[in-house]
């Protein structure tokens, strides 16, 4: 089943998606972070980063080439089992580049969740591109 579990919990992990999007598009590194579990493993194609100190670092590192983000998500799937949940989106980004141009990038997340002090955050974001397009 693509969404199982109690409908509170749906509501709060759509809300955590939400909250990333705007993190993204209101450039603001520190709703991002908090986002994640403190030990959270975030997995792409071109790194992997752990805890929540290598992803501020990565955060800073993307935003050196980039001027505005826009990030949606589509969610295709959330399976919550207590306080353990799974996740499956695809991510839309259009990225305005501070040298000009457009980075487009649309792609799959599989996520793992926690529930941390009645908080949902990612405990683990896997992402693998579907289709880029560079300036």
């Amino acid at each position: 089943m693509p969404f199982t579990g109690p409908r509170e919990d749906k509501e709060a992990i759509r809300e955590l998606y939400a909250t990333y999007s705007d993190a993204s598009a209101c450039a603001d590194p520190e709703a991002f972070v908090a986002c994640f579990a403190e030990d959270a493993q975030w997995n792409t194609h071109v790194f992997t980063r752990q805890g929540r100190a290598e992803l501020r670092e990565q955060w800073d590192q993307l935003w050196v080439a980039f001027d505005k983000v826009g990030f949606l998500t589509e969610i295709g799937s959330i399976e919550v089992q207590g306080d353990r949940a799974t996740c499956r989106c695809v991510a839309r980004e259009i990225i305005r580049l501070k040298t000009g141009g457009l980075y487009k990038l649309v792609g799959q997340y599989r996520d793992e969740l926690v529930k941390n002090n009645g908080s949902w955050v990612f405990a683990r974001r896997d992402y693998q591109p579907i289709a880029e397009e560079t300036p």
